[in-house]
């Protein structure tokens, strides 16, 4: 049982060192924070590429629309 006690308190000791080496930051989190935040920044905001792709998709559903329009006139030319 003393055996079992001594090795309880190491780990329960280890454990406590290594739950306070955690509140110290590195210069590599740092820079990972640094970087995290920059991609946060990046995202938020439409890009011109976002921006183009939207309007690629208006224009395509402007052309189908058009189109259905053109084959419902023609439609209505063969009946006549």
């Amino acid at each position: 049982m003393r055996t079992f006690s001594k090795g309880l308190l190491v780990v329960v000791f280890g454990g406590l060192l290594g739950l306070a080496g955690c509140d110290q930051q590195g210069p590599m989190e740092k820079a990972g924070e640094n970087v995290d935040e920059a991609v946060e920044d990046v995202t938020e905001d439409q890009g011109p590429m976002e921006e183009a792709g939207e309007e690629m998709g208006e224009a395509w559903d402007e052309t189908k629309e058009a189109g259905g329009q053109m084959g419902e006139a023609m439609d209505g030319d063969e009946n006549q």
